[in-house]
C-alpha cells in the first residue's frame, strides 16, 4: 500500500486544466485521473491526497471535486476505505459481448497472463436440467470441470464447466490446467464451436466464492451462464463463471434494428 504523504500530489502535476474550456472542470479532473489510473501513473492501492490538498492544487472546491470523484468512484476506479481514505482500485476487466472466446483467449486479447488452478474434474450424472439442454439420456454423464481462472496470478473467477462425455470420451487425459479447453474440443475432438449465449446477473457470493477468490467484504459476484454451441447445432458446453464484482464488468453491444418504411400503393 502506497502511504499518504505530501509527495502523493506529484503525478497530479500532469493534470491541466483550461478554466476557459466548454469541458466542466469536474470533469477535466475526472478525465486527467482516469488517463493515470490507464497509463499505470497511479497503481492500484495507491492512497490518493486528501480534498484538501487537492482542492488547493487544482485550486477548485471541494463540491468540483467531490464531483470528480463521484465520476471514479461510479466507473468503480476509485474506492472510499475507513480509516485509509480513497483508494485507486484494480481496474476492472471488460467482457466484450461479440465474440465468442475462451477465458484464455479473452485475457490475452487484453493483454493480461491467464492461468487456471484446477479444483476437480468428475465423470457425472448431471441434473435433469444440465441432462435436457445436452438431450441425454438418463445415464449419459458429463464432464464437470472447476477451475479457478486467473488473470496475472490474481483470482478472477471460479468456473463449473460441463461437457458431454459422449462429445470428447477421454477427455481427462488432458491437462485442462494448462491448456485451454476450447483449443482441446476443435483440434482434438474435431468440434467446430460457432456460437453462445450468455446470462448474466450479480449475485451475493457464496462462503466458497469469498475464500477462493479472496473477496473483499460487501462484494458481489458477477455470474456468466453460457450455453455453447457447434457449428452443427450441437450443444457442447453449459458453464457457470462466477467472476469478481470488483475486477470484472460486462459490455454489452447492441444494434437498433432498422424498420422497413411500406409506401401505400399509388392509386391507379
Amino acid at each position: 500500500m502506497v502511504p499518504m504523504t505530501a509527495q502523493n500530489i506529484s503525478p497530479f502535476f500532469s493534470i491541466r486544466l483550461d478554466k476557459d474550456a466548454p469541458t466542466p472542470i469536474y470533469l477535466q479532473i475526472a478525465e486527467g485521473i482516469s488517463a493515470l489510473l490507464t497509463n499505470g501513473g497511479l497503481p492500484a492501492g495507491y492512497v490518493l491526497p486528501p480534498e484538501r490538498a487537492l482542492c488547493e492544487h487544482f485550486g477548485i472546491s471541494r463540491m468540483t471535486l467531490r464531483q470528480a470523484m463521484s465520476l471514479l468512484d461510479r466507473e468503480g476506479l476509485i474506492a472510499s476505505r475507513r480509516g485509509m481514505g480513497t483508494i485507486v482500485t484494480h481496474s476492472r476487466l471488460r467482457k466484450q459481448q461479440q465474440e465468442l472466446r475462451s477465458f484464455s483467449e479473452e485475457i490475452r486479447g487484453r493483454g493480461g497472463r491467464p492461468e487456471s488452478r484446477l479444483i476437480s474434474l468428475e465423470l457425472v450424472v448431471a441434473a435433469r436440467s444440465v441432462r435436457d439442454f445436452f438431450e441425454l439420456r438418463d445415464q449419459q454423464k458429463v464432464y464437470e470441470i472447476l477451475r479457478l481462472r486467473l488473470n496475472d496470478g490474481e483470482p478472477l473467477a471460479l468456473e463449473l464447466v460441463r461437457i458431454p462425455e459422449r462429445l470428447c470420451p477421454g477427455l481427462e487425459r488432458f491437462d485442462v490446467a494448462k491448456n485451454s479447453l476450447y483449443q482441446i474440443l476443435e483440434e482434438s475432438y474435431g468440434l467446430r464451436l460457432e456460437n453462445c449465449t450468455e446470462e448474466i446477473s450479480a449475485e451475493i457470493p457464496s462462503a466458497q466464492h469469498r475464500k477462493l477468490l479472496g473477496l473483499p467484504k460487501n462484494t458481489a459476484v458477477l455470474v456468466v451462464n453460457r450455453k455453447t454451441f457447434s457449428d452443427d447445432g450441437r450443444a457442447v458446453e453449459f458453464t457457470r463463471s462466477t467472476f469478481r464484482g470488483d475486477r470484472y464488468s460486462a459490455v454489452v453491444h447492441s444494434v437498433r434494428k432498422k424498420k422497413s418504411i411500406l409506401k401505400a400503393p399509388s392509386s391507379p
